[in-house]
């Protein structure tokens, strides 16, 4: 999977270097230059060329030196689960994949429910498409689904949480504008009793996710990853998030769905 993450990645650049030529071509038909100057203004629309060639080559190079390597799926279940490795992939809607440290894949956060209107908004525009309603889903390394959270709200998100049978399991909130260096929120039991509240960097993203009672649930800092694993992983920035094995399978759930919203919702 990690391999293939790396293909679609190089197709991808690929796809959107023929749409810039194109663009670039259809300009100097149009509006050809005629002094150094002008010249030199359409050559700054090459910077975005340069730089698709650029990951193009490298993700080329990361797939070459991981192709060969087995690296078996995943068979921990989300009871075991006690980290993620979370990797946006390289797909025109967004879609979050899950790995083990180790490279084992573990499954998929994917957009469920988006309407005709909704796309063009998903690819284009993807921060404003934030604040729109929309359903994400976990699939399984064997593409079950294992839970879903549904979107709502604009000030405030609220994340209504599905188990694998569709029965609601609780809510995530979180508030929207009131703070830029610190995110705030809550996650709630099906009663909407609170049962974890929730911060976070607004910069670098970093939590120490605790509860009341001052056990950690979940952790995750920026640039954090263990060194014997970048030979897996071929990049310097690789997202890994701990999580507690002492919590509940709905809790577990609940966790998740916060962690999948946050990570789809990151600017990088």
């Amino acid at each position: 999977m990690i391999a293939n993450m790396y293909k679609r990645r190089e197709r991808l650049a690929i796809i959107f270097l023929g749409i810039i030529t194109l663009i670039f071509a259809g300009f100097l038909i149009v509006e050809t230059p005629s002094n150094t100057d002008e010249w030199l203004e359409a050559g700054s629309m090459l910077i975005p060329f340069i730089f698709l060639i650029v990951i193009a080559f490298m993700s080329r190079d990361k797939y070459q030196k991981v192709k060969d390597v087995d690296i078996p799926l995943s068979e921990r279940t989300l009871e075991d689960i006690d980290h993620v490795v979370l990797k946006k992939d390289a797909t025109f809607i967004t879609q979050l994949l899950v790995f083990e440290q180790t490279g084992s894949f573990l499954g998929t956060y994917k957009f469920t429910s988006l309407a005709w209107w909704q796309y063009p908004i998903a690819i284009l525009m993807s921060s404003l498409f934030s604040f729109l309603p929309y359903s994400v889903s976990y699939f399984s390394n064997q593409d079950k689904k294992l839970f879903t959270f549904k979107r709502k709200g604009f000030k405030k998100t609220m994340l209504d949480v599905y188990d694998d049978e569709d029965r609601f399991i609780g809510q995530y909130e979180q508030e929207e504008f009131k703070s830029i260096l610190q995110i705030k929120g809550r996650i709630l039991d099906r009663e909407g009793q609170m049962i974890l509240p929730v911060k976070a960097s607004g910069g670098n993203g970093d939590f120490d996710i605790r509860d009341q009672d001052g056990r950690r649930w979940a952790y995750f800092y920026n640039g954090r990853f263990p060194h014997e694993y970048t030979e897996v992983f071929k990049e310097i920035d690789n997202d890994m998030v701990e999580i507690s094995n002492r919590i509940s399978r709905e809790q577990k759930i609940l966790l998740l769905a916060m962690i999948g919203y946050m990570f789809l919702n990151r600017s990088k």
